[in-house]
């Protein structure tokens, strides 16, 4: 492994040898209180993945490594930056696209990959070059042709593309030629989670990623979580553990704590969330989120031990969710429906089965709601005797809702046939 400056004030490593026992990669704590004895092991394990994404985790882990790598990218605006197995070039503006929409919806449509930032510079003699970046927090997933100059140009050569709008918005006009188009880089995080896989997919005769397509900047644990409702949980659960690194300074601690935080967000969640209700899921409630996790806190000697428990009693609550859905459901079946769309003719019309459940759907909760009001996670009445009540109001409703559902399909029939030559869209439905 070596070292050298990118010219922007950060570090970059560039892997050749094979990679280290997940054991001996330095900065990953071993600790029994850790599931598989290791913080790497720890921040992977299956089920604490599953519950942390649930309540967030990826998605917060993605979006604030993008937002330290804009930091990182400006901050380098001014210096030479590298072109795998090409020349450099001198940053002079960085343009972002992640933070768009549309422009991965185009992509899509086009069957393209769009990057996370496009990077413009110049070279000596007055070459204009386009660069892709993408900001990866985890290396394991990277993929070569993301950020590869086809790709890249695929994507400027779309009619009218936004991807061609936002980079000419960028430097406040068109681009000048002679232009050059080069392959692109991936921004990663330091750490020991990188340190651990890079090697794996750079090195060997699997490689699938070239090294020198990899930047690995500095990432600040403290800035990647702060002010999310789950960070203040990090320092509860991490001192339940007390291990020889902290997560205010190694990377894959904070990424462990922040992944128990996550799912006890979730899970907390679970345990308010109605089983019925027309308002949407609870959010966190910062406070009663740490008073209930500091309570757990008391009865657990290792952290990971609050979120196991705690799914113990979210999978006995969710047998309860699962047993109200199956009462629950609009009684007017999709079969049904089926045969309504088709003697109306309109078998045809794309959606319209789709938004005719929708709507009974949407006026079944809130008829059931009309009847027997919200139910809450835990009621206070024996659930059976509840699911009875439901299931009457149910084979209540069913005429009024099959009505319904031949009043929209006939507004339907109607709207098509207003049409010119009976070929236009059905009606709006509405609930």
């Amino acid at each position: 492994m070596t070292r050298r400056s990118d010219g922007g004030g950060h570090w970059e490593r560039h892997y050749r040898a094979p990679g280290p026992s997940i054991r001996s990669v330095t900065g990953n704590a071993l600790s029994d209180k850790l599931p598989g004895g290791s913080l790497i092991t720890a921040v992977l394990d299956r089920n604490l993945m599953t519950w942390s994404d649930r309540g967030g985790a990826s998605r917060y882990f993605g979006d604030r490594w993008s937002e330290q790598s804009t930091l990182a990218l400006h901050d380098a605006i001014g210096s030479e930056r590298p072109v795998p197995g090409g020349k450099p070039f001198t940053l002079r503006a960085v343009v972002r696209l992640d933070e768009n929409p549309q422009i991965a919806i185009e992509a899509g449509r086009h069957k393209l990959v769009n990057p996370d930032f496009v990077l413009y510079g110049e070279r000596p003699g007055g070459t204009h070059v386009l660069q892709s970046a993408d900001a990866k927090f985890a290396v394991d997933t990277i993929k070569s042709p993301q950020v590869s100059a086809d790709a890249l140009q695929a994507l400027l050569d779309v009619d009218g593309g936004l991807v061609g709008h936002a980079i000419e918005a960028a430097l406040d006009g068109r681009l000048l030629e002679p232009l050059s188009v080069e392959r692109g880089v991936f921004l990663s995080p330091l750490g020991p989670l990188t340190d651990y896989f890079l090697p794996r997919v750079t090195g060997g005769p699997r490689a699938t990623v070239d090294p020198r397509e990899v930047i690995l900047l500095p990432v600040d644990p403290v800035a990647m979580f702060a002010g999310l409702a789950m960070t203040p949980l990090i320092g509860m659960l991490a001192s339940v553990d007390a291990l020889p690194v902290s997560p205010r300074d190694n990377i894959v601690s904070a990424m462990y704590y922040f992944r128990l935080a996550c799912a006890c967000g979730w899970m907390w969640v679970e345990e308010h969330a109605p089983l019925l209700s027309l308002a949407t899921p609870p959010e966190p409630d910062a406070g009663a989120l740490e008073d209930e996790t500091r309570e757990r806190l008391r009865k657990a000697s290792v952290a990971f031990d609050v979120v196991v428990d705690w799914s113990d009693d979210i999978a006995n609550l969710e047998r309860s969710r699962q047993a109200f859905r199956q009462v629950a459901a609009v009684p007017v079946r999709m079969r049904e429906l089926r045969e309504m769309v088709a003697e109306a003719g309109l078998a045809d019309q794309a959606g319209l089965l789709r938004r005719v459940r929708g709507t009974l759907e949407r006026r079944y909760r809130i008829r059931l709601v009309e009847m027997i009001g919200e139910v809450p996670a835990r009621p206070d009445r024996p659930l059976p005797e509840i699911l009875d009540e439901v299931g009457r109001i149910t084979r209540h409703l069913y005429p009024e809702l099959r009505d319904l559902a031949a009043d929209l399909i006939e507004a339907a029939a109607s709207s098509r046939d207003a049409d010119s030559g009976g070929q236009g869209p059905p009606g709006t439905l509405d609930g």
